[in-house]
């Protein structure tokens, strides 16, 4: 695979210039394995380059311009000559190569070095526990000997690298698709969560208020541990400006660069939470901070840029994280009453999130529906409760909608055509997934899919939650702020055109837990409530899919480099939600029908005659014009591969018997297996085959009179 190229066509987020020095980074291996040889120093660099390439743009939380490679955490040897770790005044020093592995880890990912990234990876995992065994040692001996203030030992003792090289870590082990290292990673996000508290990253600390050896990481004043000038090419390394001027860079960077690191293990936990349904690691209520300040503030690559930027004075205009989420979920309430913001605090009248900011908000929006479903305490939810929970949360999707145009370089457009990267299109389908979630609880299918059991995902899906079906009950166990008025189900929500930008990308899917019931037999009233809003989310996840097809942001369109893991993840959800409601439909109709996407059909004749409603029929067709839009574009790649593979699978849909339910899953599937930088998007891919199965079966049952 060739070298990643220069990084030209990126405004944010990229390297101020050159390749990355690596000299004498690598020797430490030793230290690490015995049995084991990292990469070569140029391989090295080039995996690092194709994650700051790839991955960095989509979770931003290093700071590029001034990763300095060189510096004494990076360079120095694990180990002095007695055996120990090599400790400083910190607590820890030498170990940032740990980061360095990590970062390697993924870009080897995305150079398809599969080999490669594994050994990076167990390479980072053992290095990362030598220092928390160290740390933990550090922290018991100032315990002991009451030296200094506890709490500037605890920050002392967590360096930002180690906590930044757990998080990539976890982030790989949910992802390599091996079971054993997703379990290890599991455990390990609770630890990193501990870790990121111990540092202190959960509430603001001025750079004035950090350790000096704290500020002093990762940053060699242009000069390297010898004093002597280094190569004027290295990163980092050129003289930045007037000390004073760069000091005031460096330490804005520090207290920003530990917001971004704290926001990204957000992120991460809130991910777990919609692709596993594990719980929030970390909690919205536990974050004391101010939204992260906008990218190209960030990506500033020297002191003069970011003063002319507007500095301190611009990273200053954010909001706090708190502020930001409650104003989004008052919004139904402030509609009601006619004011704009939360009576607190009547001065801000508009939301104004940074890229970065409304990319957490949105995760932060799925947390509070997962924390929402939680309070059922074991029982169903009842029609009333469901509806409640969508008349709250529904305004505060549209008002994050608002927020995200009012920032002028967002954009649904993959690459932006402002130049501000990909994070803002990254939202997108984010925002339907958090629509589906309203309607359709995916809760243990996502278990399911942990355990890799496709046969319960199937199982799962197809069950289904009669959450509607039971008595209204007491709403005392609701949370107080979502007794609202309920909205009606035909209430679509609001065009995203209507918001000046298109419509929606990629996207959709739930995760939470809900108890579920086992199948009644045929249709009663209460499962075909259950169709109807099966049908709603099936809505969502069509719109994403035609709109992705749209703008050509589907895997059909781009590399699987390109797009973030999150398109993947609501991608696969979106397949199974849409697939699930059309086997409801054909379970229903096929004694009369026939199968839906196989049989020639007249859907008109068949609404006339009341078996189809006209939703029904409107989405059925959207879903023939998906399908024949992902075809001709895996036709158009066939014929200009060398390969048989994408034939094989055209071959294979045209003969499918299954139906349109079947072939949603099966066109998925291929589309997955081909985006293959994460090895997870293979296990999705043998999951939708799987499923598809089960649902050409159920399509065959259903025109003899029998389902299930």
């Amino acid at each position: 695979m060739a070298q990643p190229t220069s990084f030209n066509h990126r405004k944010y987020s990229q390297p101020a210039s050159g390749m990355i020095q690596c000299r004498d980074l690598y020797s430490r291996s030793s230290s690490i394995s015995s049995t084991s040889q990292l990469p070569s120093t140029p391989d090295m660099q080039r995996f690092i380059s194709a994650y700051i390439t790839y991955f960095h743009p989509h979770l931003p939380f290093l700071h590029i311009p001034s990763l300095n490679f060189q510096a004494p955490e990076y360079t120095n040897h694990l180990r002095v000559p007695s055996g120990h770790l090599n400790l400083s005044s910190s607590g820890v020093a030498g170990g940032g190569g740990c980061l360095i592995l990590s970062m390697a880890a993924i870009g080897a990912l995305y150079e398809f070095d599969a080999a490669s990234s594994k050994e990076l990876f167990e390479a980072s995992k053992k290095m990362i526990q030598l220092y928390l065994e160290e740390r933990r040692k550090a922290d018991m001996s100032s315990a002991v000997s009451r030296s200094g203030n506890t709490r500037d030992n605890s920050v002392h003792n967590t360096p930002l690298w180690l906590v930044q090289a757990m998080l990539l870590n976890v982030i790989y082990g949910h992802t390599c698709g091996d079971k054993t290292s997703a379990d290890i990673a599991s455990t390990h996000c609770a630890a990193l969560v501990s870790l990121a508290r111990a540092a202190e990253l959960t509430q603001h600390i001025d750079a004035r208020d950090l350790p000096q050896d704290y500020l002093n990481t990762g940053l060699s004043g242009g000069h390297d541990t010898q004093g002597q000038e280094p190569d004027s090419g290295a990163w980092g390394q050129s003289a930045f400006g007037q000390p004073k001027e760069r000091k005031d860079w460096l330490d804005w960077k520090i207290v920003e660069e530990r917001k971004r690191t704290l926001f990204a293990i957000f992120t991460a936990s809130c991910f777990l939470v919609s692709a596993y349904n594990h719980a929030p690691a970390l909690t919205n209520s536990e974050i004391r901070l101010d939204l992260p300040c906008e990218e190209d503030l960030w990506a500033a690559e020297s002191p003069q840029a970011w003063r002319k930027l507007g500095g301190h004075a611009r990273s200053k205009r954010t909001v706090a994280f708190s502020y930001a989420l409650t104003t989004l979920l008052t919004a139904g309430r402030r509609a009601q009453s006619g004011t704009n913001a939360p009576s607190d605090d009547p001065s801000s009248s508009d939301l104004r999130p940074s890229t970065f900011g409304c990319f957490v908000l949105i995760y932060a929006l799925h947390n509070y529906i997962w924390e929402t479903r939680q309070r059922h305490m074991g029982r169903q939810w009842t029609s009333r409760e469901t509806d409640a929970m969508r008349a709250h949360i529904e305004p505060a999707l549209r008002a994050w909608q608002t927020a995200w145009t009012t920032n002028p370089v967002h954009s649904l457009e993959r690459p932006n055509p402002y130049g501000a990267g990909p994070l803002s299109a990254d939202s997108i389908p984010l925002l339907d997934l958090a629509y589906v979630r309203l309607f359709v609880d995916l809760g243990r299918c996502k278990e399911a899919f942990w355990q890799r059991d496709w046969n319960a995902m199937a199982d799962e899906l197809a069950r289904g939650t009669d959450m509607d079906n039971a008595m209204d009950m007491a709403t005392d166990v609701l949370d107080p702020s979502i007794a609202e008025e309920p909205v009606p189900l035909d209430v679509r929500r609001d065009s995203v055109a209507s918001l000046g930008v298109g419509d929606l990308a990629i996207s959709q899917t739930p995760t939470q837990d809900r108890p579920m019931q086992a199948l009644l037999g045929v249709y009663r009233s209460g499962q075909t409530k259950r169709e109807k809003l099966l049908r709603r989310a099936a809505c969502y996840a069509a719109d994403s899919f035609a709109m992705s097809d749209q703008l050509g942001n589907t895997f059909a369109d781009f590399t699987c480099r390109e797009l973030p893991l999150q398109s993947a993840m609501c991608t696969f959800d979106c397949a199974e939600v849409l697939a699930e409601w059309l086997t409801t439909v054909q379970e229903r109709v096929g004694p009369y029908l026939g199968i839906l996407g196989r049989d020639d059909i007249d859907l008109a004749q068949a609404a006339e005659s009341m078996l189809l409603e006209d939703e029904d029929v409107k989405l059925i067709e959207k879903t023939r014009d998906i399908l024949s839009s992902i075809e001709q574009k895996m036709q158009k790649d066939v014929q200009n591969s060398v390969t048989s593979a994408g034939m094989t699978v055209l071959q294979r849909l045209s003969s499918v018997e299954g139906g349109y339910g079947c072939k949603i899953l099966l066109v998925t599937s291929s589309l997955l297996d081909r985006a293959s930088v994460w090895p997870v998007m293979k296990l999705m891919a043998l999951s939708l085959e799987s499923q598809a199965m089960r649902l050409k079966e159920r399509a065959e049952n259903s025109t003899m009179g029998t389902t299930h």
